[in-house]
């Protein structure tokens, strides 16, 4: 059976890669909005709101990242 028609490979790989863009747009919005936003705070330390979605794109990031070597390794197209 192709990869790609494998119910382990759509159902764990792909929504592992939706978690990383996912991440990876969370962390460049705070990432922008913390460039636009730093004139006001003078070089001082970036608002808890931003931080937070930081936090949270970087954790979606790394989460996706796992999810989709789980999807890999259950389809067996990697191994330890």
């Amino acid at each position: 059976m192709p990869i790609a028609y494998s119910p382990a490979f759509t159902w764990n790989v792909i929504a592992g890669l939706l978690l990383v863009l996912l991440g990876a747009v969370l962390a460049l919005t705070a990432i922008i909005w913390w460039t636009r936003a730093e004139e006001s705070t003078h070089g001082g330390a970036p608002p808890p709101a931003v931080r937070a979605l930081t936090a949270i794109g970087f954790g979606l990031f790394a989460i996706g990242i796992f999810w989709q070597l789980i999807g890999y390794l259950r389809v067996d197209r990697a191994g330890w």
